[in-house]
């Protein structure tokens, strides 16, 4: 049997950006390779389909992601990355382990079913989920439920947390250019200045947004990162702000674009500077079929591990467009530990290895 502790913390050790999981993806395929009964499909990009044809009817998806994150490690872990700068501070590492572990299972067992297991690369901003659709790959198989989790730090081991309709927001990811004239700090009015806009820009959409979507209708726009010039003693030809809008509908969805155009548009007039919006990474929401959910909840209850409610979350999971084109559904696992409260994107995450068991025997309840 395989050592899915050891599996994991070798996972950790290798964390790699979007479409760069090269040394993950060679790990997992060694891995697989120790099992009978797989037909294994990649890609010209990171990424493993699994493919368990042992039984009748449709097929069910399983997903775990590959990437890591751009953070230094600050764990003290024993087991920390190899790789500075980058670190599985997304749990994606305990997502992998799972599901191999998982897939040693339902061999083991001589399942008597028909199941695939994706290995999804970049998941965190860089589009894998469309890339992986829009191979077609999947469109071979009569797919009829798929699956995903996502460890959660804020939630104890041993619980489980989801809810059925909307459960995580669509997500949109933004740059906001200004484009002035610099000039020196002693000649102000040669220049254009683009930070001025830039900061005007950000005061006025939160003013904006605040009118127009009033308490109770919830979106959220915000702005990260803002860079602009190049010396201390020049207008700015330049200001870049780096942010991400978020809404739980298409329609809010929409309306918070147009006014961020809107916005842009009347900043960019009263200042006399070019001004564009690079639209960048986008999810959509993900949306947990009910009847999937009823189906966690049950074997949660057979299983003896508690089940939580959850509420919608703003944050982005491109899963969403798998629940899109199918029946699906995302849950949390716990992997919270007493003494250590650091979370998703934290430098100090280490989600809890125990849960790992658990979500494997959740997945094999699942099939």
């Amino acid at each position: 049997m395989f050592d899915l502790i050891s599996i994991r913390k070798e996972l950790h050790k290798i964390p790699e950006l979007g479409f760069e999981e090269i040394k993950t993806q060679k790990y997992i395929l060694q891995l697989l390779e120790n099992l009978d009964g797989l037909k294994i499909h990649t890609f010209d990009f990171p990424g493993i389909l699994v493919e368990y044809s042992h039984g009748n009817g449709k097929y069910k998806l399983f997903r775990a992601d590959m990437d890591g994150f751009p953070i230094t490690e600050d764990t003290n872990c024993g087991f920390e990355s190899k790789h500075i700068g980058k670190m599985h501070a997304c749990g994606h590492d305990m997502h992998m382990t799972i599901l191999i572990g998982f897939i040693e299972k339902v061999v083991a067992n001589n399942s008597n079913n028909n199941l695939l297991f994706l290995f999804q690369p970049a998941e965190e901003g860089m589009g894998g989920a469309t890339r992986i659709l829009n191979t077609g790959i999947l469109n071979k198989f009569a797919i009829s439920e798929t699956y995903a989790l996502h460890v959660n730090g804020g939630i104890r081991t041993g619980e489980i947390a989801s809810r059925s309709g909307i459960f995580f927001a669509n997500t949109q990811e933004i740059e906001v250019v200004f484009k002035g004239k610099s000039a020196h700090v002693a000649f102000a009015e040669k220049g254009i200045n683009a930070l001025s806009a830039g900061v005007n820009f950000y005061i006025e959409l939160e003013n904006e947004i605040k009118k127009e979507f009033p308490v109770g209708k919830p979106v959220i726009c915000a702005f990260g990162k803002m860079n602009a010039g190049v010396v201390m003693n020049a207008v700015p030809a330049e200001c870049r702000l780096e942010g991400t809008f978020r809404a739980f509908t298409k329609e809010d969805h929409e309306q918070l674009s147009a006014l961020i155009e809107n916005v842009k548009s009347k900043i960019a007039k009263k200042h006399r500077i070019d001004a564009e919006i690079i639209y960048k990474a986008y999810y959509k929401e993900v949306i947990n079929d009910k009847t999937l959910l009823k189906k966690l909840k049950f074997h949660a209850s057979e299983m003896g591990i508690k089940f939580n409610n959850a509420e919608m979350v703003f944050t982005g999971e491109d899963f969403g467009f798998f629940t899109e084109k199918y029946n699906g559904l995302l849950f949390w696992l716990g992997v919270g530990n007493e003494n250590d409260n650091a979370d998703l994107h934290s430098p100090n995450f280490l989600p809890n290895e125990k849960a790992i068991d658990i979500g494997v025997e959740i997945f094999f309840k699942l099939i």
